[in-house]
């Protein structure tokens, strides 16, 4: 299984594909998904260590993070294949509006005598348009984008990279942590609130990782022992978490390449070919309702149904 799969790139349309454009595809799409891994790795073990603080079990933590590392993978695997849109390519025309399609095509002179051919005939039909719809295919780079949808997915993987990036930070300086938190115990008095609550643990629930009961605090000294350093670091999590959005929305061969119209032409033709389908069939109901009768009993709820059959 290719890692491209993980994201929902269907392999059977991709093998439609001229060879060396499979290559091509698959390379970058293997790679995008690569990076959503390392996004959904980085969110679960931030949200493991959120959980260690807060709860002191390693159970609980795992399966916290296990879940949210889950939730955010799939919520940036949403953003990424909806944003392969085909606006700027000729085939949104169709592709959203089924009907220029068939009327372009002649597919409404069909509604009366589709019942006549064969599945297999109608099924021709439809790859034939497809076919024909493939020729037109031209794509305007410098179309005009949805800027809301666009600015909404930024500010949400970029809250996320924010969040996360504290956790990944407390995992890496956690000794420096503690030693700037054992520092501020020794000038608490015993019975401060913040020496009794937050900084010693209860007897049956030892500290796991930071020596803290409270995510804010640790937050804290995290913050006034990097100073500068973690504004860096936010930074390159920001980037790690921005680069597939970046990739989808700015790269063309992504954003209109030949896998999304090949993809487009295929729902297109899927679609085409249950029209007919539906014609036909709609047609054979429709003549058997015609061909039955129905009576209904005045006292009763009950109907008799009679066939009526034509007369030789």
């Amino acid at each position: 299984m290719r890692l491209s799969d993980q994201i929902g790139i269907d392999s059977d349309i991709m093998q439609k594909l001229p060879a060396d454009v499979v290559k091509r595809q698959i390379f970058i799409f293997n790679g995008i998904s690569l990076m959503l891994l390392v996004v959904g790795l980085i969110s679960a073990v931030s949200a493991t260590v959120y959980a260690l603080i807060l709860f002191h079990s390693w159970l609980i933590a795992i399966g916290v993070g296990l879940f949210i590392g889950a939730v955010v993978f799939n919520l940036y695997r949403l953003f990424l294949m909806t944003g392969l849109d085909l606006k700027g390519s000729t085939l949104a025309h169709y592709h959203t509006k089924h009907e220029n399609h068939y009327r372009e095509h002649n597919l409404y002179a069909l509604d009366g005598t589709a019942y006549q051919h064969a599945d297999e005939v109608l099924k021709g039909w439809a790859v034939t348009a497809k076919d024909k719809l493939r020729s037109k295919i031209d794509v305007n780079p410098n179309a005009p984008r949805n800027l809301f949808t666009i600015a909404v997915r930024v500010f949400v993987m970029a809250l996320l990279a924010v969040i996360f990036a504290n956790g990944l930070e407390t995992l890496m300086f956690s000794q420096q942590i503690n030693m700037a938190l054992a520092d501020l115990k020794q000038v608490l008095p015993p019975e401060d609130w913040t020496y009794k609550y937050i900084l010693t643990p209860d007897p049956d629930e030892p500290f796991i990782l930071v020596n803290a009961n409270s995510l804010l605090l640790t937050f804290d000294a995290l913050a006034s022992g990097l100073g500068n350093w973690k504004l860096w670091m936010d930074i390159m999590v920001l980037a790690i978490y921005m680069i597939p959005l970046l990739i989808i929305y700015r790269s063309q061969e992504v954003r209109h390449g030949a896998y999304v119209q090949e993809l487009a032409l295929h729902e297109i033709n899927k679609t085409t070919y249950h029209y007919l389908i539906t014609q036909k069939y709609c047609h054979v109901i429709f003549t058997e309702i015609k061909d039955m009768k129905l009576y209904f009993n005045k006292y009763s709820n009950e109907a008799r149904r009679q066939i009526v059959t034509e007369q030789k």
